[in-house]
């Protein structure tokens, strides 16, 4: 599953402040969203400058996916149990 995080330049930040440089207060998920333990993930940074409409906008997007390269290639070895990791 692909899952991208979408954060807009921060206009309230100023310089020496504690703000981040970009944020989301809205996020909402659609879907719930786990990690597992022991797969690799590729996770990727992208800015956008404007959205698909043309509109400008400063953000940018990361994005989160299992590396099915790795896990193709059997490079990963997963135990699988009823208990939890930690």
């Amino acid at each position: 599953m692909t899952f991208w995080i979408n954060l807009f330049k921060n206009d309230r930040k100023t310089e020496g402040d504690n703000q981040p440089l970009y944020k989301n207060a809205k996020m909402m998920v659609e879907n719930d969203v786990t990690l597992t333990a022991g797969i690799p993930y590729e996770v990727a940074l992208w800015t956008k400058d404007q959205t698909k409409d043309g509109k400008p906008v400063q953000m940018v997007s990361i994005k989160i996916e299992p590396n099915q390269f790795l896990i193709n290639e059997g490079e990963v070895k997963v135990e699988q149990t009823d208990k939890p990791p930690f």
